[in-house]
């Protein structure tokens, strides 16, 4: 399982260093990733893209540099980029420079600008949304766009900030997240993810759960002043968790410690008894 079931703190940013090389998810061409963007390119650019006229270049220069330094990683690379880009029928590289980036990658990429301590979105190319819309968050800073979620300004935002101030250059970091959802696609923004409501009815119901785990990370390059929020999805069948007991145990926790506001954030209030119970079994 990719992400540490030992500990789950909704107020932990959690933020760990980790090898450059470890960075990105590179582009397989047949992966679930991968087609869902193509699919999405074609289908709904709009939904999933943008890039801020004021930061253009910047964002030009930004994705460009990272395009050179992952094709020096691996050579097939560039071969799989360039069948995307037959397949999504892009061809202005320079005007869609950061589509292209995300092309490269399995992650969704966000674009970060600081300025007097706050941090705008100035471009994205996201995805796989988790009961969000791009086209709402667009040109916000990161208090605005994590409003949402509660208790963010009390206990999260000040130090995230700090972080974000303090990032070292060259130096990615990574966190964890996670959710369940009745469904497994991956592009789930709020109108696809209300219709998906949690079913809790049985056992049955909650087994047919996913569980959805955003890898998050963020890294600021040595040559620019921006900085790149990449999140990957995950889906896991419950049976990850029941079929070992230290993880039934640390997500059981999990549970016990959720704040009432921050369950039905996660849609969880109306099984929250239920998934525990369901979970105790395998204590």
């Amino acid at each position: 399982m990719n992400f540490p079931l030992e500990k789950f703190n909704p107020f932990e940013i959690g933020l760990h260093p980790i090898n450059k090389k470890d960075w990105l998810s590179l582009n397989k061409f047949d992966s679930a990733h991968i087609k869902n963007k193509h699919r999405l390119i074609k289908e709904s650019l709009q939904d999933v893209y943008f890039v801020s006229e004021n930061y253009k270049q910047e964002i030009l220069d930004l994705a460009l540099t990272i395009k050179d330094d992952l094709i020096k990683q691996e050579s097939g690379l560039h071969e799989r980029l360039n069948l995307s880009l037959q397949e999504t029928g892009i061809d202005s590289i320079l005007d869609n420079a950061l589509l292209l980036l995300s092309l490269m990658v399995e992650d969704d990429l966000v674009i970060l600008s600081p300025r007097h301590d706050a941090f705008k979105m100035i471009g994205a190319a996201v995805f796989s949304p988790s009961g969000w819309d791009l086209k709402t968050k667009q040109l916000l800073d990161i208090d605005a766009i994590h409003s949402p979620v509660p208790n963010y300004n009390s206990l999260l935002s000040e130090r995230l900030k700090k972080l974000l101030i303090n990032l070292p250059p060259s130096k990615p970091f990574e966190r964890f997240n996670w959710s369940l959802y009745q469904k497994s696609d991956l592009y789930q923004p709020s109108k696809i993810k209300q219709s998906n409501a949690l079913i809790f009815n049985s056992n049955e119901d909650i087994e047919s759960l996913s569980l959805r785990v955003e890898r998050q990370t963020l890294y600021k390059p040595d040559y620019s002043d921006l900085i790149i929020f990449s999140i990957k999805v995950t889906n896991f069948p419950l049976v990850e968790i029941t079929s070992n007991t230290l993880r039934a145990k640390n997500f059981y926790l999990a549970l016990e410690n959720l704040s009432n506001e921050m369950i039905e954030y996660k849609g969880l209030s109306p099984g929250i008894g239920m998934l525990k119970d369901y979970f105790k079994l395998y204590l």
